[in-house]
């Protein structure tokens, strides 16, 4: 009969030891489990941080080029806009320089060629009286119809041409030639600074 206890208290005994292992294994299965989805999760997690950080890093590169880019045509519009300032400064100070006195005579004479009625010419004061009897005399012999010299405090140098008691105007003024002048430089100012923006 002890021999039975014994034998029975064995067995309770292994069958508890066994009954522990199976639970520490399936606890110990349940932990590995557990930890291999939190690493996956945080892997997860860490990847899509870095493929963010990386999206985040291209569209800063791709926003500061393009702000760098406006700002280089920035730069060229204004560089262009000044050189063009410039360049007409200079223009209207050569018209100015070419309109003397002799010039708007020629001028008128070439002009008067091309009118078949009466005409009123305005000056700047200082050259209605410079060159009133030239009008009066030589352009009105050229032209052959009657004519009227009057001032202008618009007109700084050149000529305007009044026809039909004022309702046709022909101008031939520093601020008219340079205004022409310059619509032929523009296209080539344009295409200076165009082709620079090309090159950079």
């Amino acid at each position: 009969m002890a021999e039975d206890l014994q034998y029975l208290m064995e067995r309770i005994q292994k069958d508890a030891v066994d009954k522990a292992e199976t639970e520490a294994a399936a606890i110990i299965a349940r932990a590995k489990d557990k930890a291999a989805e939190i690493v996956k999760a945080a892997e997860a997690e860490a990847s899509a941080k870095l493929e963010k950080a990386d999206k985040d890093a291209e569209a800063f590169t791709e926003r500061s080029e393009r702000t760098l880019e406006q700002s280089a045509r920035d730069l060229l519009l204004s560089v262009g806009k000044n050189l063009e300032k410039m360049i007409l400064d200079l223009l209207n100070l050569q018209v100015e320089k070419s309109l003397d006195e002799s010039t708007v005579k020629q001028m008128l004479l070439t002009v008067a060629k091309s009118y078949t009625t009466d005409v009123d010419v305005e000056f700047s004061e200082a050259d209605a009286s410079k060159l009133s009897s030239f009008v009066m005399g030589e352009f009105a012999k050229e032209l052959g119809k009657g004519v009227k010299v009057e001032s202008d405090k618009g007109v700084k140098f050149g000529f305007r041409i009044k026809l039909d008691g004022g309702k046709v105007t022909h101008e031939f003024t520093e601020a008219a030639m340079a205004d022409a002048l310059s619509a032929l430089l523009r296209p080539q100012l344009s295409r200076v600074v165009n082709a620079a923006a090309q090159a950079k």
